[in-house]
């Protein structure tokens, strides 16, 4: 539950900032000086009150204008594949680690990211990893394959800590390969001590008439575009 101090984001619409005071289900957020009303339902905490983030300009776990550059280069460039327009996996690019107070407990994202949300028929569906950790993840990510009666792998690489990535892209008709997924992955750290983290296997059954609905994709906790967000493990308390 949010409360006074905290750093939240908006979810309805591109903003946020630190809450002054809560009325009720009312939170009022103040961001470059101007106080705003906003529901409590339509904000998110990124950075709970009383934490400092690691380094100046880090309170917030992604850069979101860094993030839409990104994407504007990444993402300029057709992806090719037939069935799953699967990418090939990024150089891993050694860059100082930004940790966060909140990211020593693990959260694992799996999120759908439609290239136009007014074509949901027609449009290609990214398929994006959120790593909202401290920690490196091995990791792979793997479909069910009716016909051979087994998982087949979708992905497979390495995400570093407080990072997305692409995966896939897909089809509305491609997409119900998804429908029973398996991830699975471990997580380490580079070059310093850390606290040991049980490997994660977790299952997940996709509803795939969630995704011919425009009002089932909605900015969420990492993204401002629509997206659908599936929470694949966490450790943190909700």
């Amino acid at each position: 539950m949010a409360q006074k101090g905290d750093t939240v984001r908006f979810l309805n619409s591109v903003g946020g900032g630190i809450i002054t005071k809560i009325e009720g289900k009312i939170a009022y957020v103040e961001e470059d000086g101007f106080e705003t009303p906003v529901l409590l339902s339509d904000i998110v905490v990124v950075l709970p009150a009383g934490h400092e983030a690691a380094t100046k300009g880090a309170a917030l776990m992604f850069d979101q204008k860094a993030y839409d550059e990104g994407k504007k280069e990444n993402r300029s460039k057709p992806m090719k594949e037939e069935t799953a327009d699967k990418a090939a996996a990024p150089a891993v690019e050694e860059l100082p680690v930004e940790e966060t107070p909140y990211g020593e407990t693990l959260n694992i994202v799996l999120a759908f990211e439609p290239q136009d949300i007014k074509a949901l028929s027609k449009t290609k569906i990214n398929a994006v990893l959120v790593n909202d950790s401290n920690y490196f993840l091995s990791f792979i990510l793997m479909r069910r394959d009716d016909e051979q009666k087994a998982w087949a792998p979708v992905f497979q690489g390495e995400v570093a800590p407080n990072e997305l990535i692409d995966l896939a892209s897909y089809t509305q008709e491609t997409i119900r390969d998804l429908e029973r997924i398996v991830f699975q992955a471990i997580a380490y750290k580079k070059g310093k001590s850390f606290q040991i983290k049980s490997p994660v296997n977790v299952s997940k059954k996709l509803d795939l008439t969630k995704f011919f609905k425009v009002h089932c994709f909605r900015p969420g906790v990492y993204f401002d575009s629509p997206v659908i967000e599936l929470p694949l493990f966490s450790e943190r308390r909700k």
